[in-house]
């Protein structure tokens, strides 16, 4: 099979693949369509966190935001038929741990991730996958919207964590594709008012069409000002921040009113926090916390798919081919799109 391969950063090329042996726990998917994400772009820069820390090695076949069609099933899989359309959880944990048993597989310290941890990805043609963590999607949904369930989860991951209710007033740091899908989630959970917080034109103007309440460029305005007069001298109930930058990490821990809760989602690639305000979290009674993946939520997030109250789709800038992975990879790096989807 014909996939995408990593050998080591900076080392990208297309490879024919052996297929293994279909185990009996796990489904042959056909792969329809499979988004770039940024911790693909920091696996192939070498600097993402896991494989800095040595949990994770090279080579490995990248990708986790993935639809594919069922083709068969391993003799102990039941529930799934070929011609299913399906999408797959990233982390998959052992089921015996203490974090397993649980609900919190995403913490399993033997657990693997696809793509990205131990485990092939769905830059490839033909993608095996535990049924245990597999998902049925309805075929009349978009190849581009099913592609995107994981980082819609993800966005749901971080909207829940933050308790985002109709009382809120939401600011959103990062015009990403996580950025904008936690726009579009926020809204789904009611948020009274979204603001986002961006530095780039297109994926600002992107923010617009999604209808955010405000759009801030990082690089002009004055964020907290603004943020305020838009409140009524009010900042934020809640922030959520995924821009992977120490600096709006900075920022958005001053962007919330007293007693609100910010939630961390991007990935700071090593960089350290400089200037962390320790004080800013105490004196305002602030709650701080981090949102890992997207556990135990999955037909939550499929049911908001389906329903139309998210199109994870109006983020999709390019559609390319397998064979075109490398101007797909490019096109992430530079930020000249939003969301490159690979159809291989």
């Amino acid at each position: 099979m014909r996939a995408v391969q990593i050998s080591g950063p900076e080392q990208l090329s297309l490879e024919n693949l052996t297929e293994p042996e279909l185990a009996e726990g796990d489904v042959r998917i056909e792969v329809l369509g499979c988004g770039i994400c940024a911790t693909d772009v920091e696996i192939f820069e070498g600097n993402m966190v896991y494989f800095t820390r040595g949990m994770a090695s090279f080579p490995i076949v990248p990708g986790h935001e993935w639809v594919g069609k069922v083709l068969s099933t391993g003799s102990a899989v039941q529930g799934f038929e070929p011609g299913m359309h399906v999408v797959g959880e990233v982390s998959l944990g052992c089921s015996q741990c203490a974090s397993c048993k649980s609900g919190n597989y995403h913490r399993c310290l033997d657990r693997t991730e696809t793509g990205i941890l131990n485990r092939p990805g769905c830059f490839a043609q033909i993608l095996h996958h535990p049924a245990h963590y597999l998902h049925q999607i309805d075929s009349s949904v978009s190849i581009a919207s099913a592609a995107l369930v994981e980082p819609t989860a993800v966005a749901f991951n971080g909207v829940l964590r933050a308790q985002v209710s109709p009382q809120d007033y939401v600011v959103v740091f990062g015009d990403g594709p996580i950025g904008l899908l936690l726009l579009q989630v926020a809204r789904a959970f009611g948020a009274s008012k979204v603001a986002m917080v961006g530095a780039s034109d297109h994926r600002l103007a992107k923010a617009r069409e999604l209808d955010a309440d405000l759009v801030l460029d990082a690089r002009a305005d004055n964020v907290i000002e603004e943020l305020a007069r838009a409140g009524a001298g009010e900042l934020p109930t809640v922030v959520l921040e995924a821009t992977g930058r120490p600096d709006a990490a900075y920022t958005a821990l001053h962007a919330v009113r007293p007693g609100g809760r910010v939630v961390f989602q991007g990935l700071f690639a090593g960089q350290p926090l400089t200037g962390f305000d320790l004080d800013q979290v105490v004196i305002n009674d602030l709650h701080v916390s981090g949102a890992l993946g997207s556990p135990n939520i999955w037909p939550d997030v499929i049911q908001l798919i389906e329903s139309g109250k998210v199109n994870p789709s109006a983020i999709v800038s390019h559609e390319l081919a397998l064979d075109d992975f490398a101007q797909g990879m490019e096109t992430a790096r530079n930020g000249s799109g939003i969301k490159v989807l690979i159809r291989p």
